[in-house]
């Protein structure tokens, strides 16, 4: 789901003295591990790994609509590196060290960056068979180091639909806050739901 956009002004000059400085960054996304973790860029021979679990409608309950097929997980991972060189989007495909090898069982990411502004949205995808270990926690925890370290990030925004308990209590264990509600937001299965907005500040870590 993209995030909702709110319309600003233009800046005073005193406000633009106030703006971060511009962090540069190697445009090849890093590989991050956790004690039971791998987080990797995704490449192409991984669109029959995210049909397993993007194609799961439990799953998918809260996020975009199933995958039906190998040619729209291909799309996927297609339309995921696009949106890495056009605005710097950052996507990871989850893997766990246990198992020993190498397919991808979740999908995270920094699904939208403003650099001038430090800020960036957050968004998370975990096969159902895995849920319940913790392994989400991990998976942000290592985001948000990465966010705030390397990205030089200063506010990281997750968008979540409000009915999404599992989502809203990962969230505010990871020192998240709600800063509002988007009201409303999208139409589904027949019915408005409201999609809830929780921001982590560089300050509140």
């Amino acid at each position: 789901m993209p995030p909702p956009h709110r319309c600003c002004g233009t800046a005073s000059p005193e406000s633009s003295r106030r703006r971060p400085p511009v962090v540069h960054h190697d445009p090849v996304i890093p590989v991050l591990r956790t004690d039971r973790l791998v987080l990797r860029p995704l490449t192409p021979a991984d669109a029959p790994a995210l049909l397993v679990f993007r194609s799961d409608p439990v799953e998918q309950e809260h996020n975009d609509p199933p995958l039906r097929s190998l040619a729209e997980a291909r799309a996927l991972v297609e339309r995921l590196a696009a949106d890495h060189h056009a605005h710097g989007a950052r996507h990871w495909g989850l893997v766990l060290r246990d198992e020993g090898g190498d397919e991808v069982v979740g999908l995270f990411g920094y699904d939208h960056w403003s650099r001038p502004h430090a800020r960036a949205g957050i968004g998370y995808d975990l096969s159902r068979r895995l849920w319940g270990r913790g392994l989400a926690s991990e998976a942000v925890v290592a985001l948000l180091d990465h966010g705030f370290g390397e990205m030089g990030l200063n506010r990281v925004e997750a968008h979540t639909n409000a009915e999404n308990a599992a989502s809203v209590r990962m969230l505010r264990r990871l020192g998240f806050w709600q800063e509002g509600t988007f009201h409303e937001h999208f139409f589904e299965n027949g019915a408005f739901h409201d999609v809830a907005l929780f921001v982590l500040l560089r300050r509140d870590r």
